[in-house]
C-alpha cells in the first residue's frame, strides 16, 4: 500500500516530461491563496510573522495546536484549514514543486496528468470520492478508505469500477515514496523506508480520478486513488507485511496509459510490478510520522542508520529479568533512549521492557537492520 510519498522537482522539467501546462495550477492555487490571507488577517501574531517566513509561521500554528493556547480571533476549524493552506502553497514554489513529504491523510491538492486534459496538470486531492456520493459526512470518511485502490479488483469494486470503465486514469508524478518493513508479527515496531530512484529523475504512479459535487456548497471536488500490484523484489522485502507496491508506469508507456480507448486487457497488463534497475530503497528517520512537526523538510528524506541505534541499546539486552528496583540507570536517561527510538515504545511502561527481555531482542534483531538495495 501507499499512504506517504514525494514530489521533488523542478517545474521546467515537470512540463518537459509530460509535454503539459502548469497554467490552470497557478490558476487553482489562487482561491487557496486568498483564503490563507483572510484567515492571517484575523490575528496579530500570524499577521505580524507575515506569509514569507513559513517555518515561523509553521511553528507558531503548532504552537496555537496545544491545549487552551488557541487564540480568541481563530475557532479550530480555522486552524486546520490555515494549516491545511500553508500545507499546500509551502510545496509549490516559482521554480518548481518541493514536497518532500506528503501524508495521503491531509488530502492535500497534488498536480497530476488526467486522460481528459493530458496536457495540462491539474490539482486533485488523494483519496477517491466517486461521483455518486450525495452525503458530504459519508464521502469524507469513503476517501480514507480510498487512498489506494487494488488494481486487481478495480473492474470490481463499487468506489472504482465507474471511474475505470469511463476511462478515468491519471499519471502522478512522484520522486519516491515512504513504506514500513514489519520486524514482528503485529507490526507493532516497524522502519520506515524510502523508496526512489537513483537517477532522481519524476516517475509516474497509475490512478484513477473522479469529480464529486459536493450539494451543500454547490462545489466541484475532485480526486484521485493510486492503483497497487503485487511487490517486486525490493518492495517485497520492504513491504513483507501485505507484498504490494504502487502501479508505476513506464516513461514509455505513459502515452498509452491515458489513452481513453484502451482496453481491459491493455489496462491490467500495464498494472504490473514495476521492475527499474534505478529503483533503490535505504531506511530513514521517524520523521515522517512524528505529530506537531514540519515533516514537509528535506531531511524527512536522509538515510537512518539503525545499526548504530542499536548498538546504544545493546545496554538493554543484557538485563535478565532484572527489577526496576535493582537498577542504578536514571530513568530521564533511558526514557531518552527510547524516544530515539519510537514514540510508540515511549509510551511503554520500562518496566514492562526490562522484565520481557525476548520483546527487547525481537525489537532490536541484527538481521533486520540498517540494510539498504
Amino acid at each position: 500500500m501507499c499512504f506517504h510519498k514525494s514530489e521533488v522537482e523542478k517545474l521546467n522539467d515537470l512540463m518537459a516530461h509530460y509535454a503539459a501546462s502548469f497554467q490552470s495550477i497557478t490558476e487553482d492555487l489562487e482561491p487557496i491563496r486568498e483564503r490563507f490571507h483572510i484567515l492571517m488577517q484575523k490575528d496579530d501574531t500570524l499577521k505580524s510573522i507575515g506569509v514569507t517566513h513559513t517555518e515561523v509561521l509553521n511553528n507558531q500554528l503548532i504552537q496555537y495546536s496545544q491545549k487552551d493556547a488557541l487564540p480568541a480571533s481563530l475557532t479550530k476549524p480555522e486552524l486546520s484549514e490555515l494549516k491545511w493552506c500553508l500545507k499546500t502553497l509551502s510545496a509549490f514554489e516559482k521554480e518548481g514543486i518541493y514536497r518532500y513529504h506528503e501524508n495521503g491523510f491531509d488530502y492535500l491538492p497534488t498536480p497530476i496528468i488526467t486522460a481528459g486534459e493530458p496536457d495540462k496538470f491539474k490539482l486533485f486531492r488523494w483519496g477517491l470520492i466517486p461521483f455518486y456520493m450525495t452525503d458530504k459526512a459519508k464521502a469524507m470518511i469513503l476517501r480514507t478508505q480510498t487512498l489506494n485502490c487494488i488494481s486487481e479488483e478495480m473492474y470490481e469494486k463499487p468506489s472504482f469500477r465507474d471511474a475505470i470503465k469511463n476511462g478515468q486514469r491519471c499519471l502522478i508524478p512522484v520522486t519516491g515514496f515512504y513504506e514500513w518493513r514489519w520486524l514482528d508479527e503485529r507490526g507493532t515496531v516497524k522502519i520506515p523506508y524510502y523508496v526512489t530512484f537513483r537517477d532522481q529523475k519524476v516517475r509516474s504512479m497509475a490512478g484513477l480520478y473522479s469529480r464529486w459535487k459536493d450539494n451543500e456548497s454547490g462545489k466541484y471536488y475532485y480526486s484521485y486513488t493510486v492503483l497497487t500490484t503485487k511487490a517486486n523484489t525490493i518492495l517485497a522485502y520492504v513491504h513483507n507485511h501485505k507484498k504490494r507496491m504502487p502501479v508505476f508506469i513506464a516513461p514509455e508507456d505513459e502515452q498509452t496509459w491515458l489513452k481513453k480507448d484502451l482496453s481491459k486487457e491493455d489496462v491490467q497488463g500495464l498494472c504490473r510490478p514495476y521492475q527499474d534497475t534505478a529503483m533503490r530503497a535505504y531506511t530513514v528517520s521517524k520523521l515522517l510520522t512524528t505529530k506537531n512537526i514540519n515533516t514537509n523538510v528535506a531531511n524527512v528524506r536522509s538515510p537512518m542508520n539503525y545499526t548504530i541505534r542499536k548498538q546504544t541499546s545493546s545496554f538493554f539486552v543484557v538485563i535478565r529479568r532484572k527489577r526496576w528496583r535493582h537498577l542504578k540507570i536514571p530513568w530521564q536517561a533511558i526514557k531518552s533512549k527510547l524516544m530515539t527510538f519510537s514514540t510508540r515504545l515511549a509510551r511503554k511502561s520500562l518496566r514492562n521492557l526490562v522484565d520481557n527481555n525476548r520483546f527487547l531482542l525481537r525489537l532490536f534483531p541484527s538481521n533486520h537492520l540498517n540494510l539498504q538495495w
